[in-house]
């Protein structure tokens, strides 16, 4: 009979297993090409396969070692995470970048206890000119950088 020594690694491989899946399924539509001339959907469908194969080889170790159960999701940290992302897409084109990012940063430093005011405004700070001057200076991004739209 088999018994799970690790129930989260079980979760782990079950969750690996179904994004490789989902994501040959989503990508099958694009031309995966060959190795010398690569389509758009070649590094999709050879991450999906990596994917498979990591779920399935942490399936096994979790039948073989022992491991710790799951754990209870903690939905704080998941819903504020999740919202800094929405945020980050409904606001960026009319907030503009700086305001975006340190929006964000905030928002997703709230998510854990741990952190304090004066190191989340520090790092917005940080991230929001670290953005501004990689990706509308150094890449050259159409983004506004304060208002948009």
């Amino acid at each position: 009979m088999v018994s799970i020594k690790s129930p989260q690694d079980l979760g782990a491989a079950i969750t690996f297993f179904v994004i490789g899946v989902g994501g040959l399924w989503f990508g099958q539509e694009y031309d995966v090409g060959t190795m010398s001339a690569m389509g758009p959907g070649y590094m999709p469908m050879l991450l999906s396969y990596s994917l498979i194969v990591f779920g399935i080889g942490t399936g096994f170790s979790s039948l073989r070692y022992e491991g710790p159960a799951i754990a209870t999701v903690r939905w704080r940290p998941v819903i504020l995470i999740l919202l800094s992302i929405l945020l980050f897409a409904l606001i960026i084109r009319t907030a503009g970048l700086l305001v975006t990012v340190s929006a964000v940063t905030v928002i997703a430093a709230v998510a854990s206890t741990e952190s304090k005011w004066l190191e989340t405004i520090a790092l917005a700070v940080f991230l929001s000119v670290f953005c501004v001057l990689v990706f509308i200076y150094g890449l050259g991004q159409a983004i506004p950088i304060i208002g948009g739209d």
